[in-house]
């Protein structure tokens, strides 16, 4: 994957991240629960990660692919290859 296209992959996740932290945060508050920060993190962080890795990320990555022509396997599959152990990194 390209630079570029890490730094884009990124910048998509941080900016799917950032709202669902705060939204949570303000939801606690919001609802009036009353936690521990620690549960409140927890909490929030088992909300989020599922979110960013099943609807963010895949998003991200189309936007990516569709910008670059290509869809989302055939950058994975490069990005495989690129990997070490990959097929393009035994030679």
């Amino acid at each position: 994957m390209k630079l570029r296209d890490e730094i884009l992959k990124n910048v998509g996740v941080w900016l799917a991240v950032y709202p669902s932290v705060l939204a949570f945060s303000y939801g606690f508050k919001w609802l009036g629960i009353e936690v521990a920060l620690w549960i409140e993190i927890l909490i929030s962080t088992a909300l989020t990660v599922p979110l960013i890795s099943y609807v963010a990320v895949p998003i991200v990555e189309k936007l990516i692919a569709d910008y670059e022509n290509t869809t989302p396997a055939e950058m994975k599959r490069e990005e495989a290859e690129e990997a070490p152990g990959g097929r393009k990194s035994k030679s």
